[in-house]
């Protein structure tokens, strides 16, 4: 099953999907983070009918936890920059 991962923390993230998984459903999810493919053990934690799901994770290597650390603070960062730059008419 395919969909679209936004809001990505350390925690979880929110999957677009058109029919949402149950509640409580345990599954495994693959993320993509740049050109590196991550494997998480997740839980529903949330639903909403049309747009997708709450994913919570509940289990990761410490490979792929690093894995996604890193890449969050790396786009953090770069939101950052891109926002100062606005900020000082650099945009």
């Amino acid at each position: 099953m395919w969909g679209r991962a936004t809001d990505l923390s350390l925690g979880g993230c929110f999957v677009e999907m058109p029919i949402p998984l149950k509640l409580g459903s345990k599954f495994e999810i693959g993320i993509w983070l740049s050109e590196t493919k991550i494997k998480l053990r997740a839980a529903v934690a949330s639903t909403a009918p049309g747009y997708g799901i709450g994913v919570r994770f509940e289990e990761s290597t410490p490979q792929d936890r690093e894995l996604l650390n890193r890449f969050i603070h790396t786009v953090t960062d770069q939101n950052r920059e891109l926002a100062a730059a606005a900020h000082a008419g650099r945009l």
